[in-house]
This record gives structure tokens, sequence and C-alpha cells, in this order.
């Protein structure tokens, strides 16, 4: 029996490969699509990839050009997901190909060399013969495979083996920005400890902000901050942090919980730290606050590190980030929880047997056990259900700025109207909201697994076109009440002509995105959706009246059968 470990690296395989088999790379060599999803997950865009494979090319699979460096690849790919070990002779034929390369003393042989590989190749490898004589650093010589690889590594040979390239697909597969690489910091008293398992280690220690700051400024796509769930807030907390930073930067890092980073591994030297396939999974808001000051202190910042393989203990890296990121808009959310006007919304919601959560965690350690008839719903998904009623406020802001829904005048937009009487018509259009976000909740579910990701990051825009194609259908909308007051929201059971219109939805939508992004190489779906013009532009396009009619169309037919 393999190893869990070893299971789960060839699982990801699989998934890769049953992607590599899809619509979108069908046409091409197993081999050569998975080339392209490589350069795609890790650079983020593909206008710099050249894939040379093929007879007589000298094995160079793929050349790569990425901010300012050269990157030459050669892939091994396994047609059969085994995960099997690289062999001697695989590793040795490539790291022959690089010493060519390196050897300005070798001229003679390079050329004996380029002679054996394809005439129109010649020029190119020449050039970066000369390249890589002049400026090595400016040059990267990668092998990539799907095995795993478990010999001694080289010093002029990169290796991205299964391990590497299962913790890409993870990002790549939940819609993340590519990672960063790498990145070196200086850590200042640093004490590091590892799991009885030793499956992650910790470090923490001092750091000076001006690094990171610096990291910012050529981290032009954010990819420093792929698994963060936020962007910058900009909330009042934000503003406190900067100011602390201005006038007390030398007590700065007293009061502030600062920078947690997770990454795949963690290479020491003295008090210099590179972190490979770094990411911060917390700290965003602090680091943009102070990014956004006019001032550059020379500032301490408490940084925690987590080492660890994304593929060894997913559940551990998903706990890690969901605790580390509810601190600055959830004080926001639970300030507002005894408002009147949330009250109102909890009294009418228990006609319905819904159960509106507005302090965090009530429903599970309170309520979930004495109310078994009754369904939860969040008071944060419904204050983003309701914003999308509102053409001002914007998808993306209330999606990746969800605090600033609980704040000022957008408050009062949202829960201005819900009156202690119970009489205003702000509570119908509370039924029927409620309904479709709850619908799409637990549409997810019934959704094939590859669009899951993008059902999740697109679903205000789905709640909106829910919403409006019931405010469209007289006839559904009269029927929408009595199906939320028997639970029949889709939670149980979503029939297929119900779910038709939700894929082809979708898939307008990604269709819109990755055009975009041969524009703008960082807008990734979830960076996409975070902007309120894209999504207003792509919602218009895709949701059209007409596909919003038919909608309600369907939905009507399909209420008997939701459950």
């Amino acid at each position: 029996m393999a190893k869990p470990s070893v299971r789960k690296y060839r699982e990801a395989a699989k998934e890769l490969r049953r992607y590599l088999d899809s619509e979108k790379h069908r046409s091409t060599q197993a081999d050569q699509a998975f080339i392209r999803w490589y350069a795609e997950a890790r650079f983020g865009t593909l206008q710099g990839l050249t894939v040379v494979d093929g007879k007589n090319d000298g094995g160079i699979d793929a050349l790569i050009d990425n901010d300012g460096r050269q990157y030459v690849i050669q892939s091994k790919y396994e047609v059969v997901p085994n995960a099997s070990l690289v062999t001697r002779s695989e590793i040795a034929g490539f790291e022959k190909v690089v010493s060519r390369f390196h050897n300005k003393d070798g001229r003679d042989e390079f050329s004996a060399w380029l002679d054996t590989v394809r005439p129109n190749l010649r020029r190119t490898y020449t050039r970066l013969h000369e390249r890589t004589v002049k400026d090595p650093s400016s040059v990267r010589f990668v092998f990539v495979t799907t095995k795993r690889f478990q010999l001694a590594a080289g010093e002029a040979v990169e290796i991205e083996d299964l391990q590497h390239v299962a913790a890409l697909w993870d990002l790549y597969r939940e819609g993340f920005t590519p990672p960063t690489e790498g990145i070196e910091l200086t850590l200042i008293n640093a004490q590091h400890t590892g799991s009885e398992a030793g499956d992650f280690r910790t470090y923490v220690a001092l750091a000076d902000v001006q690094d990171f700051l610096s990291l910012m400024r050529d981290d032009r796509n954010e990819r420093l901050f792929a698994q963060n769930v936020r962007t910058d807030l900009r909330s009042r907390i934000n503003r406190e942090i900067r100011q602390t930073y201005e006038h007390e930067p030398d007590r700065f890092w007293l009061g502030n919980n600062g920078i947690y980073i997770v990454c795949k591994q963690v290479i020491a030297t003295g008090n210099q730290y590179k972190l490979v396939y770094p990411s911060i999974i917390n700290g965003s808001q602090t680091l943009h606050s102070i990014a956004a000051s006019h001032k550059r202190h020379s500032c301490r910042i408490l940084v925690r590190i987590l080492a660890m393989d994304v593929l060894g203990n997913p559940k551990l890296l998903g706990a890690v980030i969901r605790r580390t990121n509810t601190q600055n808009p959830m004080k926001l959310i639970n300030l507002s929880a005894h408002d009147a006007c949330q009250l109102n919304v909890a009294r009418f919601l228990d006609r319905f047997q819904i159960f509106y959560q507005r302090r965090e965690r009530e429903w599970a350690n309170e309520k979930k056990a004495v109310l078994i008839d009754y369904r939860p719903v969040d008071m944060k998904a419904v204050a983003q259900w309701l914003s999308t009623r509102d053409q001002g406020i914007g998808l993306g802001r209330a999606r990746s700025r969800t605090s600033d829904l609980f704040q000022g005048n957008l408050y009062q937009r949202i829960f201005g109207g819900f009156d202690r009487q119970l009489k205003s018509t702000d509570y119908d259009r509370l039924v029927v909201t409620v309904w479709a976000g709850l619908f799409i909740d637990g549409l997810l579910a019934f959704l094939p697994k590859k669009w899951r990701s993008y059902s999740k990051i697109s679903h205000l825009a789905l709640v909106k076109a829910v919403v409006t194609a019931i405010e469209g259908n007289p006839e559904l909308r009269k029927r929408i009440p009595e199906s939320l007051r028997q639970h029949r929201f889709g939670w149980r059971y979503v029939p297929a002509r119900a779910r038709a219109p939700f894929r082809t939805m979708i898939r307008g939508f990604v269709r819109l995105q990755r055009a975009k992004q041969r524009q703008e190489s960082n807008l990734d779906f979830t960076n996409f959706f975070k902007r309120d013009d894209l999504t207003q532009r792509a919602f218009s396009r895709v949701c059209t009246p007409q596909a919003r009619a038919h909608l309600g169309r369907t939905l009507l037919r399909a209420l008997p059968e939701i459950e």
C-alpha cells in the first residue's frame, strides 16, 4: 500500500491529468499541455512561453521569459499518473545540457552539440548560451516533472517535482493568483520548532517592515498575497495602523498582530531566511496600510512562518487561513449585532424558522442543538446578498470589502428600512433575497467539481441573477415565501434543469475573465471579481434580460422539485 503522502500526490496528479484532458487542452499533446499549464500556474501568463519540444530539440522543452529572467524548461510528464521516481539518467541528461550552456571555455563542444538540434533553434540557443555565460543569474534551468525526485539535487538545475507541482495545482484549481516563487528575509532573534509528526515547522521572529515594502514594490500582481482572503479594506482599523506606524514606529510591533506567512520550505543561513513559495495569509491590512503612508521608517514587525506541504495537511492550512483572517472586518460586524434593524431582521426571519446569526459562532455553540427545525443564515451573508440589489454598492466591494457594508451610509442603505413593526416592503424583498442566497449556497454542491471554485467566487453575481429573475416573474415571486417557509431552497436537491442556466452563466464569466486577463495578467478569476466595473460589465453581458427571463421560467417549472 502506498504511503499516505504518496497517495495524496498521486491523486493530485490524477486530478491534473483530468484537467489536461478537458476541452481547453484536448487538442494539445498531454506533455505539451502540461508545460503550458505549468507556465500559466507558476507565472500567470503564457505570453513569454515558447515551446520547443519535438524532434532534435536538444533536450529542452520550453523557454519562458518572465520578469527579466529566462527560464529553460525540461519536462518529464507521466501520462499515466503513478508518482514514480525520477531516474538518474533523466536528470543527468538535462544536467549535461545545462553544463554546455554554462561552460564559457567549451565553445567547440557547444557548437558540436548545436549541430545536432533543429536548424530553426540554433540561433535561439546561441543567444541563450551567450546570455548564460555573460549573466548566469538571469538564466534559470528548471527540471519540471510529475514524478517524485529523491536524488541529491545539484546546483545548476532547479527541481520542480510532483511535490511542487501538486502545490501549484492546489492553488490553481482554487483560482488563486500564482504564488511568488521565493523571498529572502532578515529575521531577528528567530525561534523555531517542528511538529511531532514532522509535517510542519514554525518560525517566530522580528523583521524590518522595509523588507516587506521592498517586496511589495516588485510584486505588481500581488502574488505575495496569493492565499490571502482579503485585499486592502481601507477601514478605520487600517487608518489606525498607519497612524501608529507614522507616530510610534519604535513601539509598533508591540500592539500589532504582525505578518503570518505560509510557505513550502524555509532555508536558513545565519539570520537570512529564504522562503520557497511564500504567501502572506494574514497581515495584508498591516502592510497595505503602511505602504499607503508617505513616511518610511525602519520599523520592527512580528513575523510568523508556517513551513509545510499543503497537500500533506490541507485541513490544517485551511484552518490557519480562516482563523487568522477573522479579526479586522468581524470586529465591525460584531458591533452591529445588537442594532435595532438587526434584531428586526432576526424577528422577521424567525417566522420562516430561519435563524439569523448575528453573533459569531452563535448557531454552532448555542442554537443548533435546540432549534432542530431551523436553518441558519449568517448576517454577513445577508448583507452581501442584499447589497446586490443596490447598483451603487458594487459586487466587487460586497465580496472583498465586506466591512464597508457595516459602516456609514452603506449600512443604512442595506439595513435602514427594516422597521420594528415588520411592515416595510423591505421585508418582502428580504424574503426573495434570502431564498436566492440560500439557493445559490445549496446549488454549489450539485455543480461539477471543476466549476465550484468559479461559482464560489462569482456567487454574488449568481445571487443577483436569481433575485432579478424572481422579481421579473410574478408567478414565481408569489411562490417563493412558501418555498422559504418549507425550507425548499436547494440544500437537499436541485434538479438538473435548474442547474443548467448557472453552468452557462459561469462559463460566460470565465470566458470574459480570461479575455480580460490577456490584457492584464494579474486578473485571475479571484481578482476579476474584486473589481466593481468588471463584475458589473460581466453581469450585464452574461445575465441579460433574456437570460434572466429564461432563468425565471426555469425556476418556476423546477420549483416543485427543489428541496
